[in-house]
């Protein structure tokens, strides 16, 4: 677990960097991006599937990056993109490809139906995030005036 933490943060601060963010950010996308991959662990040890633990580590990166982006006054993309590189599924992409090349029909199915559940489960975390971010700023504008 510690040297997974440790290559996700240091994954992240890669991205970081090519990213061009600057100073402390690249060390706050390196924080979000191990404390993303310890949340994603974290609930794969009570949830079985791919599906919720990514889901929960999606929400949490985009709850992250939200924070970030007002802390630094910066976009929050960029810290979502950063701290979010520990979930891409590579080895389901990688796998559901080397099914196809070798016409290993289980292969691709069970690796393509794993990459796409956990490119749901991404996706529908930052949208839950997006939506209730906007609405939360339509609620305080309101009550502002």
């Amino acid at each position: 677990m510690i040297i997974q933490t440790a290559a996700a943060f240091l994954g992240s601060i890669g991205f970081a960097i090519f990213f061009k963010m600057k100073g402390r950010q690249i060390v706050l996308a390196g924080i979000g991006g191990a404390v993303t991959w310890v949340v994603y662990l974290f609930m794969q040890h009570f949830v079985e599937g791919y599906f919720v633990p990514y889901l929960a580590a999606a929400i949490f990166v985009g709850i992250y990056a939200e924070i970030m982006a007002r802390v630094n006054k910066a976009p929050a993309t960029i810290f979502l993109t950063a701290s979010a590189v520990p979930l891409i599924p590579g080895g389901s992409l990688y796998y559901t490809m080397l099914g196809l090349v070798e016409k290993n029909e289980a292969l691709f199915a069970e690796s393509g139906v794993a990459a796409l559940t956990i490119a749901l489960a991404i996706s529908l975390g930052f949208v839950v995030v997006a939506l209730t971010n906007k609405y939360i700023n339509i609620f305080m504008k309101r009550t502002s005036h």
